[in-house]
């Protein structure tokens, strides 16, 4: 675990020197919620608290809350964190430690975008989080996912988005992943977008029980999403899509609905609020057949 964390600072140091040309921002200060609810009476809460100097460097605390029928677990997170975009290259990045239900977790992330030329960007995303279900949580499992990114716009209104790497879990499971999406824009004025979003996975050693792991999975949805301004006081975002999802040979239809409301990109105060709903098996926890799952989220970011 040591190692892990000397290199992923190591990595954010790094990036940081990279970035230190960068523009100035004005500190702030920021809040934000997330709560879910899933088919299986899984319930997740988590509210977080930020400051971010001028530099780009901040500190993060949060607390969580997992409960489920005759089950609860609770825990608390502090991490540094360190932010930048420039017209080069953008970055977000954390690192720090959970204490969730007696057990200790070194928890991190890390999105890197480099722009090489117009149209074009490679960058890394890194999260390191334990795994959210009951048996996880009692069996203090935890996963490191690693991935290189890469978006080419072929045309001004076309553009491909790549994800490919691996989820690491602590319980002797390799998932390699595959996730694509190919865009298409319809109306740049109301941000309109037909999409194409394909996932594809495979686990080294299948059907754990601390969270939903079959030996394949692949799944091709197709949707539409929009983001534009509403009466020029803050920007609607939606997006619907449907698809096929199949599971060790079994094939079942998904679809996912998300809306949400914000500020508009130059507001000096930047806040979100939104709502998502899918019945697509999740990423690293809970069950799939007949899988529900519903989220609410909002921030805000205050500079000063």
């Amino acid at each position: 675990m040591m190692m892990r964390k000397t290199i992923f600072w190591g990595a954010l140091t790094a990036f940081a020197g990279l970035l230190s040309g960068a523009a100035v921002h004005a500190q702030s200060v920021s809040g934000s919620f997330f709560a879910s609810e899933d088919s299986d009476d899984f319930r997740e809460s988590k509210q977080t608290v930020g400051y971010t100097a001028s530099s780009g460097w901040g500190l993060r605390a949060g607390a969580m809350r997992y409960t489920s029928p005759a089950w609860a677990a609770s825990g608390q997170m502090l991490a540094g964190t360190f932010q930048r975009t420039d017209d080069r290259r953008t970055m977000d990045a954390y690192l720090g430690a959970a204490r969730v239900a007696g057990f200790d977790y070194v928890v991190g992330g890390l999105d890197y975008m480099e722009h090489l030329r117009p149209g074009t960007s490679l960058g890394v995303s890194v999260e390191r989080d334990l795994v959210n279900s009951v048996r996880g949580i009692d069996t203090g499992t935890h996963f490191t996912a690693l991935a290189l990114v890469l978006d080419h716009a072929f045309s001004q209104r076309f553009n491909v988005g790549v994800a490919a790497g691996t989820a690491l879990f602590s319980n002797d499971n390799n998932r390699p992943i595959l996730r694509t999406r190919w865009n298409y824009s319809l109306n740049e004025d109301y941000g309109l977008n037909l999409f194409l979003k394909t996932r594809n996975y495979h686990n080294t050693n299948p059907y754990r029980r601390e969270y939903f792991s079959p030996d394949r999975l692949s799944e091709v949805s197709a949707g539409l999403s929009a983001r534009f301004a509403v009466a020029q006081a803050a920007v609607l975002s939606a997006s619907v899509d449907a698809g096929q999802q199949r599971i060790d040979g079994a094939s079942e239809p998904i679809w996912r609905v998300a809306v949400g409301l914000g500020a508009r990109r130059n507001d000096r105060v930047q806040w979100f609020v939104g709502v998502e709903a899918s019945d697509a098996a999740p990423l690293f926890s809970g069950q799939a057949g007949s899988y529900r799952y519903t989220s609410a989220t909002a921030r805000v970011t205050v500079p000063f």
